[in-house]
């Protein structure tokens, strides 16, 4: 996300905030839901005095964030881009949530491989292996707690949210079975737009920034 902010802030304020229990934030005590990111970042945006209209984009989970906050904050929030926003049948919701269930941490660390070779299979594309590294350490920063970020994302049903967003969206999809999930999505937005990246999802946002950026500039500024 960094290199996001970097090249979309040469002409606009940008800023990405972490969302509570990643990065460098404090985690909550108890299993958040997507409203209740939202409202964090809704406090984020007011601590940095914009208070006008803003532009919000999200990424996978970040992408039911961004409705949320879309929803709750219809006449600041502008428009909205949403990279990912797959739609699942009850089947694939099930393979998901046992995807992303609770890891079990020892000593051996069995997680980690575990979500090495997870993030690999996501990573076919030219990827080089320092920064691999650096997200993988990035999602580990979330220790034991990480699944809540899922676990909350898997609880939203976009499909009754969707159609009651009246901003004007842009929705991509990646090159991989998360991005063909997405596809649909536009058909549930009342404004919404679709563009087909041809890459991969993970790392995507730094391996081809300016391409990805050239799509968001020409959605919000058209």
């Amino acid at each position: 996300m960094a290199a996001v902010v970097s090249d979309m802030g040469a002409d606009r304020a940008c800023a990405a905030g972490d969302t509570p229990g990643f990065g460098e934030s404090d985690p909550r005590e108890t299993p958040p839901e997507i409203e209740d990111y939202a409202a964090s970042h809704g406090a984020v945006i007011d601590g940095l005095g914009w208070f006008g209209p803003i532009d919000v984009f999200g990424f996978f989970t970040g992408s039911k964030i961004a409705v949320a906050l879309a929803l709750a904050r219809p006449h600041q929030v502008r428009r909205l881009i949403l990279f990912g926003a797959p739609l699942y049948t009850d089947d694939e919701l099930a393979q998901e949530r046992s995807t992303y269930k609770p890891d079990v941490y020892d000593w051996e660390g069995g997680h980690l491989s575990k979500w090495w070779a997870h993030l690999k299979a996501g990573a076919r594309q030219p990827y080089p292996l320092a920064l691999f590294a650096r997200h993988f350490a990035e999602i580990q920063r979330g220790g034991p707690q990480s699944w809540w970020g899922h676990r909350a994302a898997f609880n939203v049903n976009l499909r009754e949210w969707l159609p009651k967003v009246t901003q004007p969206t842009l929705v991509l999809c990646s090159a991989d079975p998360q991005g063909e999930k997405s596809s649909a999505t536009v058909n549930y937005l009342q404004k919404g737009k679709r563009v087909d990246i041809p890459y991969m999802g993970q790392g995507l946002l730094d391996l081809h920034t300016a391409e990805v950026c050239t799509h968001f500039r020409t959605f919000l500024d058209t």
